[in-house]
């Protein structure tokens, strides 16, 4: 009957002043009060357990369904939120803090629960520092039963300051470890001094394992979203890459050139494109920034730059030649690889467009240059010239002008009328030094203003001609001899026609040449034939040609020939002995400064 009543009582979950209470009744009914004690002790022992195994039962239970909200979590910051936030219910702590493991070997703590402030948040710890630098370095719980009075704790200022701020006292922390490498640490603390037990520390560390778990699903998702995310914008990348291909195949067949090219390659990424030749000339789209030219030596990698506040990238276009100009972008926003890719298949159009332009104009120039250096021969036959002009597409007839350079970087000049001939239907031809250049049915006024804003390297003569090929002949001449003494006067990039040189014009005939001759003879003979004789010594004949052109001022004079004022009289003495007294006057020294032109042109010329 005794035994039912302890049984009910037990079954009701009673406390233990209930159990006293049941014992004192039996003692008072006169049970033996042995036997009600030792009933009474059974009792407590059944109440601690049964009280034990549902606060497991709970804390199970609470596990089991943070593993199940873990699960669902797919971001690493609701996994510690969520963590600490479990870890401060289950221990009855004030807070609770998660220690995170980077890749510098460095803890951070990354998420606080229950924090006074945001002292903690962002403290970093190296193996070692701290509490939860040695629970990193021996994998193991680790725990103190004041943290600002434990002398085995090595300390750090920041730490010690928040831990002030925060007052903490007790403090827990167990390993976070998957695959036996560690993830962090979990930590629970108290702000009063706090013994943990041994089924706290069990608590923490299964929960720190249900946390570093999820942490590395909770990453892995991470990289996968990052991975599909990174195959889309390839996939993306490929199709706009086929699109631009596509796109500029149609541009390329269909017989578009640089600005055709230029502009599909600008609608597709956005940017402003430009095309350059080998020598910097701009070929397609605005202004922009010139590269040097790629050696053979170096990488012919992409060249990113910043200018006038834009990024930009210079890309190189090369054909089996070798380097034929580049491919510059501009714009506003930073590049990524995305358009350096976009912008290298636009660099390869530009090449092939390079190479098809470069094979015309061989076959063109070939030709028309073969006919047209019969045209220019005094030797070649006039009917038979007019009959091959006309069966490679020129009337002779229709020619009204022509346009002589004469060029010493052959080459870039070269290419800059064959592509001025391109653009135009026109015609040339390379002849040594100089590259004639005319254009059916253009006059003199037309032809010029077509070749005076080009920037040529050399100096241009120009010359109108009738119909025929005698004309024509006559033109070329007059050009060529008009852009000779061009460049004996120093007048590099002048576009000119003969009547404008003057006197100088005088100098293309034989009659005109030996009056020359004779003037410089009868006007400074005695000046060149001292300086003939004396070789290296003599320099009369340039010391007057200075003072002359700084109007006599002596020490101009002077600085300009690098000597003493004492030298220079000398030489004045000298040149007065044989030039005569009076040379010096207005009209005696205007013949000798024209004499010597004349022979210094003269000299060039031959």
């Amino acid at each position: 009957m005794t035994e039912n009543r302890w049984l009910r009582l037990l079954s009701e979950a009673p406390s233990p002043d209930e159990i006293d209470a049941l014992r004192l009744a039996l003692v008072a009914e006169g049970r033996p009060a042995e036997e009600v004690e030792d009933s009474a002790a059974h009792a407590r022992e059944i109440l601690r357990r049964m009280t034990r195994q549902q606060r497991e039962s709970a804390e199970l239970a609470a596990l089991n369904d943070l593993a199940r909200r873990l699960g669902a979590l797919t971001a690493s910051s609701g996994v510690l939120r969520e963590v600490a936030a479990h870890a401060r219910r289950l221990l009855s702590v004030d807070l609770a803090y998660i220690m995170v493991l980077h890749d510098d070997r460095r803890l951070r703590i990354e998420t606080v629960d229950g924090s006074m402030g945001s002292t903690l948040r962002g403290i970093e710890l190296e193996p070692g520092e701290g509490l939860g630098g040695l629970v990193l370095l021996s994998g193991a719980p680790r725990s103190t039963t004041c943290y600002r009075k434990d002398p085995a704790l090595t300390r750090t200022g920041a730490v010690d300051r928040a831990a002030a701020a925060e007052q903490l006292g007790g403090i827990l922390g167990v390993p976070m470890i998957v695959d036996d490498e560690p993830v962090g640490v979990l930590l629970a603390a108290d702000r009063s001094p706090r013994r943990f037990t041994d089924r706290e520390v069990e608590l923490l560390a299964a929960l720190a394992a249900h946390a570093a778990v999820a942490l590395r699903n909770a990453a892995l998702i991470a990289d996968l979203r990052e991975a599909n995310l990174t195959l889309r914008r390839s996939d993306s990348l490929r199709r706009t890459e086929a699109e631009l291909r596509d796109r500029l195949t149609d541009v390329v067949v269909g017989g578009g050139g640089y600005r055709e090219v230029a502009r599909t390659i600008t609608g597709a990424t956005g940017l402003t494109v430009s095309v350059l030749d080998a020598h910097g000339a701009l070929l397609a789209g605005p202004e922009c920034v010139r590269p040097a030219p790629w050696t053979g030596d170096e990488p012919q990698a992409p060249r990113p730059f910043r200018h006038e506040g834009q990024h930009g990238v210079a890309l190189p276009v090369v054909v089996r030649g070798g380097y034929a100009g580049s491919l510059v972008a501009t714009g506003e926003r930073e590049f990524g690889d995305e358009d350096v890719r976009l912008l290298s298949i636009g660099a390869l159009t530009v090449a092939l467009v390079a190479a098809l332009e470069r094979s015309v104009l061989e076959t063109q120039l070939r030709t028309r240059g073969e006919v047209l250096t019969s045209l220019l021969s005094a030797e070649a036959d006039e009917a038979g010239v007019r009959r091959r002009a006309l069966g490679a597409g020129m009337d002779v007839d229709s020619i009204a002008a022509v346009a002589v350079v004469e060029a010493r970087d052959t080459d870039h000049t070269a290419d800059q009328i064959a592509r001025l001939a391109q653009e135009t239907s026109g015609w040339s031809a390379q002849l040594g030094d100089h590259i004639t250049f005319l254009v059916p049915g253009l006059d003199l006024a037309a032809l010029r203003a077509l070749v005076e804003p080009r920037g040529l390297s050399g100096p241009v003569g120009v010359a109108a001609c009738g119909p025929g090929v005698g004309e024509i002949r006559r033109a070329h001449r007059e050009a060529r001899q008009t852009a000779t003494m061009l460049r004996a006067l120093g007048r590099h990039g002048a576009v000119a026609e003969p009547a404008e040189l003057g006197a100088y014009r005088s100098l293309f005939t034989q009659a005109g040449t030996d009056e020359a001759r004779l003037f410089v003879r009868a006007t400074v003979g005695t000046l060149l034939d001292h300086d003939r004789e004396r070789g290296r010594g003599g320099d009369l004949a340039a010391t007057v040609t200075v003072y002359l052109a700084n109007a006599q001022h002596h020490a101009r004079t002077c600085a300009d020939l690098h000597i003493h004022a004492n030298t220079l009289y000398q030489r004045l003495n000298r040149a007065d002995d044989l030039l005569g007294e009076g040379w010096r006057g207005a009209d005696r020294a205007l013949d000798i400064q024209l004499a010597l032109r004349l022979h210094d042109l003269a000299g060039r010329l031959a």
